[in-house]
């Protein structure tokens, strides 16, 4: 493995925004039907689970994303190097979007607004290339062996763990949007109509005037009518631009009041639950936990299967969420109580989202909430770079993809994720 002394130079911000910049795009071209290449594993199957349920609905997701080529518009949200493996960035891009939303090829709805994509970029710590190199020095993702790329294709020799070589870091482990507010899109409209009422009204006003002064082909007169529908466009269009300044505002103040309490909440969960997780989880950050919430959530909604996902470890129920094609973070989550009972520490979170469901031919945007309860051991080390797709058995150590799996498929034993990571004890819509 490369040593951290000839990786100083090495800017992983920078290549952090290239690495989502190059995800956008192949996000872009794409549309939902194929992963990006910078994609985890773990990311492409919860894609694939999406694909899955949009193919059931005859749906499709069409995308058309604008870089927004300001720097002011992009950069990093958050960075991670104490984690002794791993490096992890949250890039941002602000992209004008355009997601259409179709039924049997039919566009159903189209959304069109700002918005910042964040994503979770990790890498090994002193891997410098961006790009795999099947002959470059590396540690085994599994149980951090040092090796080289190449090996890790025929099995760690020390884990016998496998991965294909377009597994392996740097990759994108989750990403989200977050909706702005794109004050640019709403003044045209205001302004027109401002233009157009200020002569309107002007007009109507003075209507005697007008009529004598064309009647009677009054050169001075028609001059003067011209000035005033001049005059009164330039108000009305000035008037139209305060007007939106005054509605937008009034609409910030409104949702600020309203967001309040959910707000100061979630300030408090970011400043306090550190310090409780942090006893078992020194590494802990809650920029990351969010991911996990994220991925999370996508697998219980998407999976229709509970009985096989190892991520799920609560009460037998059915998906009731199969009418969901497109999961929008809402841009606040909220830990409404932690605990440690039996071994295990608990998180019980609400997850705001901003979801398109498709019912028949029909598809509409919702705001949900959905109530996951959260737990893993309190011993369970902290793995920036877990993935359900390449776990080890306890019991024989062979190495397996428990995505849809609970038992070991070489001697049977039960797999248990709740000693690696976070498991749903409880999922519901509130």
């Amino acid at each position: 493995m490369n040593s951290n002394s000839n990786n100083i130079n090495y800017n992983y911000d920078e290549q952090a925004k290239i690495m989502l910049d190059r995800f956008i795009t192949q996000l872009d071209s794409q549309s939902g039907k194929a992963d990006p290449d910078d994609a985890s594993a773990d990311l492409k199957y919860t894609r694939s689970l999406q694909r899955e349920r949009l193919n059931k609905k005859g749906a499709s997701i069409s995308l058309d994303y604008t870089h927004n080529l300001d720097k002011m518009f992009k950069g990093i949200a958050w960075k991670m190097d104490v984690d002794t493996r791993y490096v992890t960035r949250i890039p941002f891009h602000n992209v004008d979007a355009r997601v259409g939303y179709s039924v049997h090829g039919k566009l159903k709805k189209e959304i069109h607004e700002k918005e910042n994509i964040y994503a979770f970029a990790l890498w090994l710590k002193g891997q410098k290339n961006s790009e795999i190199d099947a002959d470059a020095n590396y540690v085994c993702p599994h149980c951090g062996a040092p090796t080289v790329v190449r090996k890790l294709a025929e099995g760690c020799e020390f884990c016998g763990t496998r991965f294909l070589l377009n597994d392996l870091y740097p990759k994108i482990t989750n990403y989200y949007t977050v909706a702005t507010f794109s004050y640019a899109r709403h003044v045209l409209p205001y302004v027109i109509l401002g233009g157009i009422l200020g002569p309107s009204i002007t007009y109507l006003t003075n209507m005697d005037l007008f009529a004598q002064a064309f009647q009677s082909a009054d050169v001075l007169g028609i001059i003067q009518c011209i000035f005033y529908l001049a005059a009164a466009a330039a108000v009305g269009l000035a008037g139209g631009y305060i007007l939106l300044a005054v509605a937008t505002v009034g609409y910030v103040l409104l949702k600020s009041l309203i967001s309040l309490p959910l707000i100061l909440r979630y300030r408090r969960v970011r400043k306090h639950l550190p310090g409780f997780m942090r006893s078992f989880e020194p590494n802990f950050s809650i920029d990351h936990l969010l991911g996990k919430i994220l991925y999370l959530t996508s697998m219980m909604v998407y999976s229709d299967n509970y009985d096989e996902l190892s991520v799920y470890d609560g009460e037998p129920m059915k998906n009731s969420f199969d009418d969901i094609i497109d999961l929008r973070y809402g841009s606040l989550f909220d830990v409404k109580k932690y605990y440690v009972e039996n071994g295990l520490v608990y998180l019980d979170v609400v997850v705001h989202m901003d979801d398109i469901h498709c019912k028949g031919s029909r598809i509409f945007r919702k705001k949900d909430k959905f109530n996951l309860l959260l737990c893993k051991s309190t011993s369970a080390e902290s793995d920036y770079g877990f993935t359900i797709h390449a776990v080890s058995c306890r019991s024989c150590g062979a190495s397996f993809d428990a995505s849809r799996i609970r038992r070991c498929p070489h001697c049977s034993s039960p797999y248990e994720h709740y000693k690696h990571d976070w498991v749903v004890r409880r999922f519901e819509k509130v």
